[in-house]
């Protein structure tokens, strides 16, 4: 989802910058939230499917 431009129909749209660089800050705090769930032993609340649940890691890893 980085491209500068995404195609809505027939009309292409210029995305935002403000919202490209806070989906890539998004993704990264993500990670670093599941880094430090691991770390401390435990799981990160997430919504998955319109469900709020917790993804636990593998303590095997």
């Amino acid at each position: 989802m980085s491209a500068e431009r995404i195609k809505a129909g027939n009309n292409k749209k210029k995305r935002d910058p403000d919202f490209i660089t806070a989906e890539i800050a998004m993704k990264r705090a993500s990670e670093k939230a599941r880094e430090k769930a691991k770390r401390v032993g435990s799981g990160v609340v997430v919504l998955k499917e319109g469900k709020i649940v917790e993804e636990e890691h593998d303590l095997a890893v």
